[in-house]
């Protein structure tokens, strides 16, 4: 059984001010091609399709087109809720979506009521698919529990995983290609720079004991990073579809391609993602940027120039030989820090003052500005009393 593993596209989702719809387009197409042209038999979303839990209808066109398109292939598809997700709406698409061969759960349920599923792939095989979409603290941890002992709640939270995980992987079959799906955080995965750490920070994580060693494959989504998390079974977070901000830049992000029998763990490839525009931190003198402009026009941009003085028109020059520069930044040296000073004993405030003034600008401070320190001084003194 040939298995392609994607997750975390995060379709809609506007950065710096721009939405990436082209990008995406490229590159759901391109992956919709490698369904097609390698005959995959089942693909894997472990979550985040979507930004928000309202996307776009363009955001929304991009994942219905890609979706008919492998239904049309011949491929199963299975999709399950990340934390961007609305569950209870992507479950409501499902209803439709299963007409494509297309199945999707949005939230967390167990075995009995349809929280693992059979796949028949088009050549006769099966996979039982143990499918746990995202379950934040609040939905396993009551505010009691939290507020009672958070070390306790964050164990509860990792013992509730577990159970879960039992539950729906008591589905799995020896005649089967047996396969869990998770949207969460493992203890020891390593976070990319782009992940907002408000739904599951570093303690709210399950442990990857949890994880079934009778699995071919443990699919996880949820971080961004592409990784192995757990060498005992075939744990792969298949990290996100784009480089999402410039702390990923130079990270290649990839897909996995599985190959499963029963009995067996599956063997896995990673393959790069192709359409995606690459995210460039670039430091450089702005002469320097002026001769190799041309270069640098593909992708997008985050702009560092070294000066050696303020320069307020930095932002047009830079954009102007590379519109595509999404942040510029000056480098200027190192402010040397004023040596700090003891306090003359009997000095007035506004000798004090006089003084802090020299120290900071190197000059001593006007009239003017002594006499309107004096008078507030005065007037909050007056004000005090």
């Amino acid at each position: 059984m040939k298995i392609l593993h994607t997750s975390d596209w995060h379709v809609g989702r506007r950065w710096k001010g721009i939405q990436r719809f082209d990008e995406l387009e490229a590159v759901l197409d391109h992956l919709a091609a490698f369904v097609e042209r390698e005959r995959i038999d089942l693909v894997l979303h472990t979550g985040d399709v979507f930004e928000s839990r309202n996307p776009q209808a363009e955001a929304e066109q991009l994942v219905n087109r890609f979706l008919v398109r492998v239904g049309r292939a011949g491929a199963q598809m299975l999709i399950i809720a990340g934390n961007h997700d609305d569950a209870a709406r992507l479950d409501a698409r499902s209803l439709l979506t299963e007409l494509v061969n297309v199945q999707i759960v949005g939230r967390p349920r167990p075995r009995a009521r349809g929280g693992s599923r059979i796949v028949e792939t088009r050549s006769g095989e099966k996979a039982i698919i143990a499918a746990l979409p995202f379950a934040s603290p609040g939905a396993w941890v009551s505010a009691l529990d939290i507020a009672g002992e958070e070390e306790s709640a964050r164990r509860r939270y990792a013992h509730l995983f577990e159970l879960a995980v039992r539950d729906l992987c008591g589905a799995f079959r020896r005649d089967a290609v047996n396969i869990l799906m998770a949207h969460t955080h493992l203890e020891g995965a390593i976070f990319g720079e782009s992940e907002r750490r408000v739904h599951i920070a570093e303690d709210w994580a399950a442990s990857p004991e949890a994880l079934p060693r009778t699995a071919a494959y443990v699919a996880l989504g949820h971080l961004h990073k592409p990784q192995q998390v757990d060498v005992r079974a075939p744990a792969y977070y298949a990290g996100s579809l784009l480089q999402l901000d410039f702390g990923e830049a130079g990270e290649e992000k990839t897909f996995n391609v599985v190959t499963a029998a029963p009995g067996k763990r599956g063997a896995v490839e990673l393959v790069p993602y192709e359409g995606g525009l690459p995210l460039v931190d670039l430091r450089a003198p702005l002469a320097e940027i002026e001769a190799t402009a041309d270069r640098y026009r593909k992708g997008w941009l985050r702009v560092t120039v070294p000066l050696t003085e303020k320069d307020p028109d930095l932002n047009r020059k830079v954009r102007e030989l590379l519109p595509n520069a999404l942040v510029v930044r000056a480098e200027l040296p190192e402010a040397e820090e004023p040596p700090e000073s003891q306090l003359e004993a009997g000095l007035p405030p506004v000798g004090h003052y006089a003084a802090y003034h020299f120290r900071v600008h190197a000059a001593a401070a006007p009239l003017a500005v002594l006499d309107t320190f004096q008078d507030l001084y005065d007037q909050a003194a007056g004000d005090e009393a």
